[in-house]
Parts: C-alpha cells; structure tokens; sequence
C-alpha cells in the first residue's frame, strides 16, 4: 500500500524545456521561444542536411464518467522532451517516394537518407491512474473494481534512445520537400501498482512491481496522437534551410461498456530546423 500512496502522490513533475524560436512567422508569434536543449553530442557530416529537432509533450487532463461503484476514471500527467539531431549524409540519386513520376531523374530529384543507427535524448515524467468498476463471469453488475497506478521518470536526467524513419526528398520541379519525421523510442522502467477490490465479500489485493518499457515520442499510454509521418512543404531552387514546427494534437479518447467519455485534448510540441552542408 507504501507504493500505492506513493504512486498517488507522485504528481510532482520536472520543469519542461521551453519550445520557440526567434524567426518565427507572424502567424505563430503566440508561440513561446524556442530554446534547444544541450545534448552531449555534436554531429560531424560533412555533406547532406543536418539539424536539431525538438518533441515536447506537458499534459495533465482528467476524464471520467459515473460516480461511486460505476465510477470510470483516467488522469494522465505526462512531462516530457526528446530531442536529437537529424543526419541526412547519404544520398540517393532520384526520387525515395513510392509512385513518383520521371523517380529516376536525377534533376528533378535530391534526394538524402540516414546512414547508421542515430542516438536520440529524452527527459520523461509520467504519472497514470486509472479507476474502472469490474464485473464477474456469471454474475449480473458491479462486484468490485481495479485501481491501476504507474509512474515513469528519468529523474531530470537523459535517457539515451535512438532514431528511425526519417528522410528527405525535394521535388525541384513541383517545388516541394518531402520530410519524414524522426521516430524517437528509449526505454524506461518504472513503477506500477494494480489494486483489485472485491466488495462482497471484501476484499482487496495489491500488486507492485517494476515495468522496463518502450516509449515513443509519438506513442503515449492511453492518449491517442493524430497523423504524424510525412511532412511537405515549398522549396526554392538553392534554399538552404527548411524549418519545421508543428503541434501535434494528442487526446484523451476512451470508453467503458461502449460508453464513451469526454476527450480532453493536448498536443505536442515539434521544432525542426534543418541545414544544408558542404
């Protein structure tokens, strides 16, 4: 029960990194200023597209519906940075999209992969509880319900992942980039504790224990996030620079006995600026 009330009261959470930049377009000067964070790497390419990019997530919502034994309850609390650097240093000649035309016209098409597995750095602080009434095999309505508590935190410090996923294609003559974002996954162990309530006859059995897991940048427990992969945009012939920063909606979106509750919405955070080299 030590772990439960610890797990319940675990609510303090790392202060976020602040997300901005100082070009902003008008547009987004509501946006507070990106401030990249310092990692313990440098990249070293000498040729191809190279930048920093950022994915900020601080969520704290609740969602519920019914009160005392057919209470269903979700509150998510979720702190979290990733960050790292996108290398692009290997180029292909033509397109990398399925189902481009002229794919192999190397005019038209610049093209730059990753080479070799990429580190990516996260700071996470995450407290779940979840609070569902259970039914029995047999037996008409409530008999009980299960409490599930679980707390992730890197403690303020860096956990070390790795990158997938992430290329880029420019089209010099639709005048169009096509970027795909960096993937972000680390793991993390943490604590979880699962209380089972019986009401009749009483009962009550608690569970603790340890939990190594894989996280995502965009893959969150219990929040679902919208459409996040390919991003395009315009590109002039000899720019050298393409900027990227989106919010990604997340929400809370569940049901009980297909019932659904009320979503609540968040996003994350998501700053790219990417370079040409040499």
């Amino acid at each position: 029960m030590k772990n439960n009330k610890r797990l319940i009261a675990a609510l303090v959470f790392f202060a976020g990194f602040t997300v901005t930049e100082s070009n902003v377009t008008a547009q987004d000067t509501s946006w507070p200023e990106i401030i990249l964070p310092e990692l313990d790497y440098k990249p070293t390419i000498k040729k191809g597209w190279v930048g920093q990019f950022v994915y900020e997530l601080n969520f704290n919502d609740s969602t519920g519906i019914g009160k005392g034994k057919s209470r269903v309850y979700y509150h998510l609390i979720v702190n979290r940075i990733n960050s790292g650097y996108v290398e692009l240093s290997s180029e292909i000649r033509g397109a990398i999209r399925s189902n481009q035309p002229d794919k192999n016209n190397v005019h038209r098409y610049e093209s730059w992969i990753n080479s070799g597995t990429k580190n990516a750095w996260s700071k996470h602080d995450e407290t779940d509880t979840v609070i569902e009434p259970t039914g029995r095999l047999g037996i008409d309505g409530i008999v009980g319900r299960v409490e599930k508590y679980s707390r992730f935190t890197s403690a303020g410090n860096w956990v070390k992942g790795w990158i997938s996923n992430t290329d880029l294609q420019i089209d010099y003559t639709t005048g169009k980039y096509s970027f795909a974002v960096p993937f972000v996954e680390y793991e993390l162990e943490g604590d979880e504790t699962i209380v089972d309530i019986v009401y009749s006859p009483e009962k009550k059995d608690i569970r603790d224990r340890k939990n190594k897991k894989s996280h995502r940048a965009t893959s969150i427990n219990y929040l679902s996030v919208g459409d996040w992969n390919i991003r395009e945009g315009s590109f002039k012939e000899g720019q050298q620079e393409i900027t990227i920063r989106e919010r990604i909606p997340v929400s809370i979106e569940q049901s009980h006995n297909e019932k659904k509750l009320p979503v609540k919405k968040g996003f994350i955070d998501f700053y790219l600026v990417l370079k040409k080299v040499g």
